[in-house]
């Protein structure tokens, strides 16, 4: 089989701590950054012009300097905009990185994901990073890596072992020329041996181990929507987009019972239909992509029990659990040392949880929720965006 070559989403994260400004490069270490980084973008538009590049910045804090784009001037204009400012923080560079490309792997699959990061490797090691990598590995991510500096110290460099964990390049360089001419030359293609497309026969086997963990879980009618179906002509009725109808056609249910919506493109679904749907085309146990968006989507935990088996019958069967008589829920504080194994996303903000902020979990549907992002869904609707019941505390 001829190796595969996809389109690429890459994230460009360029060092600029204080240590960027020493001069032993010409003019300085930053400026030959910053040249390497154009150098870099050309070639990647002359190789594929359908590939899209993001610029980040990393020093005392994380800058987001211009989301995904093809527009090579755009990119090159952005390079303008980077300022030095204190330490190193790697940590939260390369988070915010992996943070980007989350939001394009839940959309349509078939792509290669990159980082690439030039930087002088002043920075230090923390458990932090260590977490960051095995999620970066986990999805599937390559980290590409030019590091620049006068003498190399192969056992302490972070960024030579985020390279070789994550099946990405690595390469030193001690002059100018030889770090614009690396600009170029990373921009070849990932040569992939296998598929993971989403139309590939071999998606199941071939899925990034931790893809169940940006997956998010289908939405419930809100307060909003039920109001629109109560005023429309035919009452508490939407039809959904999978069997055209307007109740379910194994269950017989109506949606406010089954109703759920795609929190991507909005398309109404009855679940009992979302099951039949996920049961033929998932990815890896409960996460499929929605059939009308194609956005990664995990099947809710009662409703991977509707789709059974019957026995020599070629359709399954369907059966609808009951999910009613709970409409009240408690938000149960996670142990810090928990926090690292929770296999899922904030469910209001849908990032991956890194230990920056409290964590909490509904009692009722198990969704997960960072402390700030609790506080606002309780001002604004005092219920789990989830599951839709009503908070209490204890």
């Amino acid at each position: 089989m001829q190796d595969l070559i996809k389109i690429e989403d890459c994230v460009i994260l360029i060092d600029s701590s204080r240590s960027m400004v020493r001069k032993d490069f010409k003019p300085n270490r930053l400026l030959v950054a910053l040249e390497t980084a154009k150098r870099f973008i050309h070639e990647k538009f002359l190789i594929d012009p359908k590939d899209r590049i993001a610029i980040l910045s990393f020093g005392a804090n994380v800058a987001k300097l211009i989301p995904f784009s093809y527009e090579e001037e755009k990119l090159l204009k952005a390079l303008n905009r980077i300022q030095i400012s204190g330490n190193g923080s790697l940590n939260e560079g390369l988070a915010f990185s992996v943070q980007f490309l989350v939001g394009e792997v839940r959309k349509l699959g078939g792509k290669t994901n990159r980082i690439f990061i030039i930087s002088d490797n002043k920075l230090e090691y923390s458990d932090k990073i260590q977490k960051i990598i095995e999620i970066t590995k986990g999805l599937g991510v390559y980290v590409d890596v030019c590091q620049l500096g006068k003498t190399e110290d192969h056992s302490q460099s972070i960024l030579k072992k985020i390279a070789k964990i994550t099946g990405g390049q690595y390469g030193f360089f001690n002059n100018s020329k030889a770090l614009l001419n690396a600009g170029a030359s990373y921009a070849s293609k990932k040569e992939l041996k296998t598929s993971t497309d989403y139309f590939s026969p071999d998606k199941k086997s071939e899925i990034a181990p931790l893809i169940s963990e940006i997956a998010l879980q289908l939405r419930r009618p809100n307060l909003l929507d039920i109001r629109l179906m109560m005023s429309s002509k035919e009452r508490g009725q939407e039809k959904c987009q999978i069997c055209h109808s307007v109740k379910a056609q194994i269950t017989g249910a109506d949606f406010y019972s089954e109703g759920r919506y795609c929190p991507s493109c909005e398309r109404p679904m009855h679940l009992s239909c979302v099951a039949m749907w996920a049961k033929k085309t998932e990815y890896k146990e409960n996460v499929f992509r929605c059939p009308f968006c194609f956005f990664l989507l995990e099947l809710p935990p009662t409703a991977s029990k509707l789709v059974e088996e019957k026995v020599d019958v070629e359709e399954p069967k369907i059966k609808l659990i009951d999910e009613s008589g709970i409409d009240v829920t408690k938000m149960t504080l996670i142990p810090e040392l928990e926090i690292d194994k929770i296999d899922a996303s904030c469910t209001f903000c849908h990032s991956i949880f890194l230990g920056d902020y409290k964590v909490f979990q509904c009692e009722k549907c198990g969704a997960y929720y960072h402390e700030p992002c609790l506080n606002k869904m309780h001002n604004e609707i005092n219920a789990c965006r989830n599951c839709g019941a009503q908070i209490t505390f204890k």
